[in-house]
């Protein structure tokens, strides 16, 4: 896709800040002071990400229909500091007891309008999201993947326990949000990693309880049933699914320990 970029000249103040930040060197100028010009192939190697836009001291800069007065200016003054976001990241458990009770939708679109800002590889941000809403729907989806973990012994403890009526696949969660690929993702175990891990960090800020769905994920990459129930193509891949809904435990009062980082400095 050939993209629109536009330099309005008389509102450019000539900072040079779209020469440096442009990942896709789209930009270039002559000297310091001099106006910044596109390169040969400028619409075609942009990925829209948009960093010469909200860049742009002048606001002089457009691609597409993105224009600097259509974006949000950054509330700078509800940026949480580091301390918060040490805090929210050493907090955050992994919920495996929910109530009997469904998440709102509404919370479900915030959270997901979120991921739209996660870091994806060249921006092509590859994700699509199924969003599983139904307790009922959750367990017809458990059964096809405990069927895929009765073939192996490994998992004999998850298969009888599930069997005995305890829930160690799915957990008894009300909502389950699958993150899919298709054959035009670059990186696409790092992007849904990426962005299923922002939905995760902000469901905690929401107070909200999630786990990283493995059990599901690892059948859902092998077994054809799962994929025919979810409805994907044949070029689709399940890379990560996350439980959501509201803890039925206690808000945890301490922070665990963790072992040492290994690190080796090279200067």
């Amino acid at each position: 896709m050939t993209n629109t970029i536009q330099i309005d000249h008389r509102q450019c103040v000539r900072c040079g800040q779209c020469v440096r930040i442009c990942p896709s060197q789209s930009f270039t100028h002559q000297g310091h002071n001099d106006p910044p010009t596109l390169t040969p192939h400028a619409g075609d190697v942009c990925i829209q990400c948009g960093h010469c836009v909200v860049g742009c001291a002048g606001e002089a800069i457009t691609v597409n229909q993105w224009r600097p007065e259509v974006c949000q200016t950054v509330p700078m003054e509800s940026l949480p500091r580091f301390e918060h976001i040490s805090t929210l990241a050493r907090m955050r458990r992994s919920t495996r007891y929910f109530e009997d009770k469904p998440l709102e939708v509404a919370k479900l679109e915030s959270l997901l309008d979120i991921v739209r800002w996660a870091p994806s590889a060249r921006n092509l941000q590859p994700i699509r999201w199924i969003v599983i809403q139904s307790r009922e729907k959750i367990v017809e989806l458990g059964n096809l993947v405990v069927e895929v973990m009765r073939k192996h012994e490994q998992y004999t403890r998850q298969v009888e326990a599930w069997d005995a009526g305890n829930d160690m696949i799915l957990r008894g969660a009300p909502s389950l949000v699958i993150a899919v690929t298709g054959p035009d993702a670059i990186f696409p175990e790092v992007d849904s990693a990426i962005a299923v891990e922002t939905l995760d960090l902000c469901a905690a800020a929401m107070r909200l309880g999630s786990c990283w769905a493995g059990y599901f994920m690892r059948s859902a990459q092998t077994d054809t049933a799962i994929q025919s129930w979810l409805g994907l193509k044949k070029s689709e891949t399940v890379q990560a699914a996350l439980f959501l809904g509201y803890p039925a435990t206690a808000p945890y009062k301490r922070i665990p320990f963790r072992k040492e980082l290994e690190i080796k400095w090279i200067s």
